[in-house]
């Protein structure tokens, strides 16, 4: 046994000699030896930043409002119950940072109601989370009621789940066929990132 393991052992120093040998008999010159005119000088491109695979590049999410005016914003507001201090008056202040958002109950249905004051024609919904990226991607099953009195209500939009994505604005817009109303109602029965709606601007358009 111990003849087998020396007899390996020698033909592996053999075999590591004999490679050594090789790669030495390639080099035909020491590299002090080597000419100036033998050696090819390859310039490393200018770069002022990192390069990136055409493939890997997203495009950058451009912000188109609806056509109009937002006619909500600072308008009264109100919802059917609300968590911790994220109350209904949050939802309409023209901010979408920090802890300005409205978030609902622990309890579906979830409302949120704006009177316009006056009856106005609408066109479009705007819904809007904080656009940052800690917001992370989610789901919210919304539905949209209207009312001339703010107790009888009539569906305008069928309830949907909507994505809202902070790589594009986690924001939605709802288009409808435009139409006259004075209280605009969401109606919110799923989110996938919280145990209540979430918003941080319901924005009401009007041409």
């Amino acid at each position: 046994m111990k003849i087998l393991r020396r007899g390996l052992i020698g033909l592996l120093l053999a075999a590591n000699i004999a490679l050594l040998v090789f790669i030495l008999k390639g080099i035909k010159e020491h590299p002090q030896g080597i000419k100036a005119e033998n050696v090819t000088i390859v310039a490393a491109p200018d770069q002022t930043e990192a390069q990136v695979h055409p493939d890997f590049i997203k495009e950058e999410f451009v912000l188109v409002l609806p056509e109009g005016k937002n006619i909500a914003v600072g308008k009264k507001i109100k919802d059917n119950g609300f968590s911790d201090v994220y109350g209904a008056n949050r939802a309409n202040d023209g901010k979408t940072d920090g802890a300005s958002y409205w978030e609902g109950k622990k309890e579906y249905p979830n409302t949120l109601t704006v009177d316009l004051e006056t009856a106005a024609k609408i066109h479009t919904i705007r819904i809007a989370l904080n656009p940052q990226t800690i917001w992370g991607k989610r789901t919210q099953t919304i539905g949209v009621n209207i009312s001339p009195d703010g107790e009888n209500f009539t569906e305008l939009v069928k309830a949907k789940q909507y994505t809202f994505d902070p790589e594009e604005g986690n924001q939605i817009q709802i288009p409808f066929d435009e139409v006259e109303t004075r209280f605009v109602q969401l109606v919110f029965t799923e989110n996938s990132g919280a145990n209540g709606g979430q918003v941080a601007e319901f924005e009401i358009y009007s041409k």
